[in-house]
């Protein structure tokens, strides 16, 4: 697989966040999906996984922003990788936070996070780097840094649970 850049980040005509009701709106800017989707998500260096796919022509990775985004997510949330999958197709805020409102289809399947931690695992035991925890470590850091207080708590609740 190919490493492709994502830069897919645009809300469409059909963009799930147009079908939210005013006061649905109003809750979900109180929510953690915004400031994680405005401050977070951003930040993820996609580059820093290039060396985990092929430099060899063929089909794109799924975009490593988006499976990197769901991985955080799913560790702050105490989320399965089914349960993450299904949160991303049924949960608006969980495609705004990872900036897929605007998909017809989310990009996941069941094997998407398996194969990334692969290629992950796979790279760390070649080269003695693990890009995945490293960026990790670096978000948890920037929404430590947040003033969002629902970023600080997902953050706190990560931190209970490794007790």
């Amino acid at each position: 697989m190919a490493f492709v850049k994502n830069t897919y980040q645009q809300l469409s005509f059909y963009d799930a966040m147009d079908r939210l009701s005013e006061r649905e709106r109003k809750i979900f800017e109180k929510s953690w999906a915004k400031p994680f989707g405005d401050e977070i998500f951003p930040m993820i260096d996609e580059e820093a996984f290039a060396g985990l796919y092929s430099e060899k022509v063929s089909r794109p990775n799924t975009p490593v922003n988006i499976v990197v985004g769901a991985i955080l997510l799913a560790r702050f949330l105490g989320l399965s990788d089914d349960e993450m999958i299904e949160a991303v197709i049924f949960d608006v805020r969980f495609q705004y936070a990872l900036h897929t409102t605007g998909y017809t289809e989310q990009p996941f399947s069941t094997n998407t996070f398996r194969r990334f931690r692969a290629r992950n695992e796979e790279y760390r035991d070649r080269t003695g780097k693990d890009p995945l925890e490293e960026c990790l470590k670096q978000l948890e850091e920037k929404m430590a840094e947040s003033e969002s207080p629902r970023l600080r708590a997902l953050l706190r609740r990560v931190s209970c649970q490794k007790d």
